[in-house]
């Protein structure tokens, strides 16, 4: 099943809240992947649990037939040509699409659909859970999302019980993170008669910040000594050239919450030759690998899948993976 959350081909997109109960609405899925599993996530077990709808703009498209996943080579081309300047400068070329608002293919108009289906599993893996524990006196986790565009992602694990955050080096994408997400949670109470129980949701943030420094996390103002419970990476790493591959899998480290902490990576593009440039730069399930594994490896990885469910571009070929820090 592929999901169509946005019109990317039509320029300039402007964010669009979705429909109510498009993320809280609940809905049985049969086809959730059976995971292989390590350590204490259930082996091959498949979900029948409910789960949070990704159906942006109230569309769900099924896709039988093969598909080309790449972007349509004007796209790839106009993104090589406005990232052909050094690499200390890609920071500035990425704000500077946001501040355009005419040209950003990435974004979707909802949270990931792989996403949503594997947190939909927390009954079943239960280091995914994250609700009912201020209840029994303990803190609550929290999650961080770095290059969080509008936010949809950051939204999602806080409906879940994350105190969530998100990293964002454009001022304009954190703008309009936090307008979307205002507003969309008043969508949500309006439709519901203001019966929604937030008080299980955890804090939702955006902050302009660089991933590799340390002033987005002082802005937070939160005690990070214990380290995040939970990091998603999907657009990510794949933005960034690859000669920053190593200190991002370092930044991964550093930040996780050690023996506890997850990196979950939603792994792409897979489909992409690496010969062909970037951003978004193509990567292998080996790339991941070495970079996060191995016996000098920081993480281990303790669930690798192929999801049923992903955003359209990279539908048949995403695979998810995640990685326990060491």
């Amino acid at each position: 099943m592929s999901v169509v959350c946005s019109p990317t081909t039509h320029w300039p997109y402007k964010p669009r809240l979705l429909p109510p109960s498009t993320l809280f609405g609940t809905s049985k899925n049969t086809n959730l992947p059976q995971l292989r599993a390590t350590e204490n996530f259930s082996e091959n077990r498949q979900s029948t649990a409910t789960y949070r709808h990704c159906l942006p703009l109230g569309q769900i498209t099924n896709i039988g037939a093969s598909m080309d996943h790449d972007w349509p080579t004007d796209e790839r081309q106009r993104l090589r040509e406005h990232f052909s300047v050094p690499t200390d400068l890609h920071q500035d070329k990425w704000a500077e699409l946001w501040d355009n608002g005419e040209f950003i293919p990435w974004d979707k108009g909802c949270p990931s659909p792989a996403l949503v289906d594997l947190l939909a599993q927390r009954q079943q893996h239960t280091s995914f859970t994250a609700q009912d524990l201020v209840a029994r006196g303990e803190r609550r986790k929290r999650a961080l999302v770095p290059g969080c565009g509008r936010g949809y992602d950051v939204f999602l694990l806080a409906t879940h019980g994350y105190d969530a955050f998100g990293v964002e080096i454009s001022k304009t994408a954190v703008r309009e993170a936090r307008e979307w997400a205002s507003d969309q949670l008043e969508i949500e109470k309006a439709a519901s008669g203001h019966t929604l129980e937030t008080d299980r949701w955890g804090r939702i943030q955006m902050v302009e910040g660089d991933f590799f420094k340390d002033d987005w996390i002082e802005a937070m103002e939160i005690d990070l000594r214990g380290g995040f419970d939970l990091v998603y990476d999907y657009t990510f790493m794949c933005a960034l050239h690859p000669t920053l591959r190593r200190s991002w899998a370092a930044r991964m480290a550093e930040l996780l919450a050690p023996q506890r902490g997850l990196l979950v990576c939603l792994e792409f593009p897979l489909y992409k030759p690496i010969e062909t440039g970037g951003p978004p730069w193509g990567l292998k399930s080996e790339v991941y690998d070495e970079l996060l594994g191995g016996p000098m490896g920081a993480f281990q990885k303790v669930l690798h899948y192929k999801p049923e469910r992903t955003h359209k571009v990279g539908e048949g070929s995403d695979w998810i993976s995640v990685w326990r820090r060491k």
